[in-house]
């Protein structure tokens, strides 16, 4: 059920969205188990004025191509299969999509599998 926003600036090849897009859902399969067709997502591209961020934060520096990545998927998981989650995807932007390593930002959410509707107004994955 992952639900991947991907927030970006415009000017990005559309290659290279698709890079983007892929290495995230090869990660969510990888590290998740998430089923293949199992893919939600969202891409939003923003003028520089709306998107804004801090040059360096925690000894990490930032260029104008940061990705800001939401995840949101069913509670449930281990803080050490999240963070092997994080770990992935960085590894996979980098290696597929042309990504510098500081440049990959995320936040996960965790949803409760009642307040997830995949259509007919059913909660599929809840008890």
């Amino acid at each position: 059920m992952p639900l991947a926003k991907i927030h970006i600036r415009k000017g990005h090849r559309a290659e290279q969205k698709r890079a983007i897009a892929d290495a995230v859902q090869a990660s969510l399969i990888a590290m998740l188990d998430v089923p293949e067709r199992d893919r939600f997502q969202l891409i939003q591209e923003y003028e520089d004025e709306h998107f804004i961020h801090t040059d360096a934060f925690l000894d990490l520096t930032y260029t104008r191509d940061l990705l800001m990545i939401e995840i949101a998927f069913i509670e449930g998981r281990s803080d050490e299969l999240k963070k092997a989650l994080l770990a992935d995807l960085n590894r996979r932007l980098v290696d597929t999509a042309d990504v510098r390593p500081d440049d990959v930002f995320v936040s996960m959410y965790e949803i409760g599998a009642s307040n997830v509707s995949f259509g007919r107004g059913l909660a599929q994955r809840a008890p």
